[in-house]
């Protein structure tokens, strides 16, 4: 079945984004992507099925992929993309949306959710982390379990200055085919096209194992507690985002739920066709029990 899409412009603080609509009817479902600095054309191959139920929406975040570039640092701060999000709802004129984020995208949700009480059907949170001090421990952790020295050729060679090391980027891409993605043929190519870097360098730093950015210090576990929207809290079996993580996340979130999806990596969106399938099918059917009770 061919869905028709819609593609246009919202004016959000500093700039324009750009989004993609495509279905209609039923319960919306605003679809916001990870990194921070990369844009939402990996949320497209799994989850564009679920508009043969509902309007589903993708925006690029400001600065990346088809929307507005950003060339102050001064934009790139946490509250700047809270704000962001609530003009994109605004803009699209989005009654008690489902809101899904992934990584980063969940981070925002969980935060927004949070601090500013929004009148949101459900939200999900896949594979999205509440402490960055803690994520990125985890996922050194992970690293130090990994064959061949891979959390001394990178975190090492990055604490001795070191990184111009070719075997640096080697040892990146061996922990990235385990715990990211482990698909060598994703449904989208990923490149550093339509991404951020200044974004990324600014919020993020050296990766998920070792963030030196302004994110360094994030956390939002303390604040849990006051999300008062159904939730489910999903992650992969080789999650970065370790199932421990996630299921603290849950603890904390009175109406939550928490699945680990067996075999799913962190970007489980872009692995295998079954797995991308069954991804969804878990998305759909937390959206559907949710919005049964009425």
């Amino acid at each position: 079945m061919t869905t028709t899409t819609i593609e246009g412009r919202i004016p959000v603080p500093g700039g324009e984004v750009w989004y993609r609509k495509a279905g209609s009817g039923g319960v919306p479902l605003l679809m916001v992507h990870g990194g921070p600095g990369f844009p939402s054309d990996v949320l497209v191959p799994a989850f564009e099925g679920l508009a043969a139920d509902r309007e589903v929406i993708w925006y690029d975040q400001l600065g990346v992929g088809n929307s507005a570039p950003i060339d102050d640092p001064a934009l790139l701060t946490v509250d700047r993309f809270l704000d962001e999000l609530a003009a994109v709802i605004d803009g699209l004129g989005l009654q008690r949306p489902h809101v899904y984020g992934h990584s980063w995208g969940a981070m925002l949700g969980l935060q927004f959710a949070a601090e500013r009480k929004p009148d949101w059907t459900s939200l999900v949170c896949a594979s999205g982390l509440a402490s960055v001090p803690r994520f990125c421990a985890e996922v050194r952790d992970l690293m130090t379990k990994q064959p061949g020295n891979v959390l001394d050729r990178t975190y090492g060679r990055e604490l001795a200055g070191t990184t111009g090391d070719p075997d640096y980027q080697v040892a990146l891409a061996e922990h990235w085919a385990v715990h990211t993605l482990r698909n060598p043929n994703p449904p989208v190519p990923l490149s550093i096209e339509g991404a951020s870097m200044i974004t990324l360098q600014t919020m993020l730093g050296y990766g998920d194992h070792h963030a030196t950015g302004t994110l360094r210090d994030w956390d939002i576990f303390d604040r849990l507690h006051a999300i008062e929207v159904p939730t489910l809290v999903l992650g992969g079996e080789f999650d970065e985002c370790i199932p421990e993580h996630l299921a603290d996340i849950a603890a904390r979130i009175p109406d939550s739920e928490h699945i680990t999806q067996a075999g799913a990596t962190h970007m489980v969106y872009l692995e295998e066709e079954p797995l991308r399938r069954e991804n969804a099918a878990i998305v759909a059917d937390f959206l559907a029990r949710v919005e049964a009770r009425g």
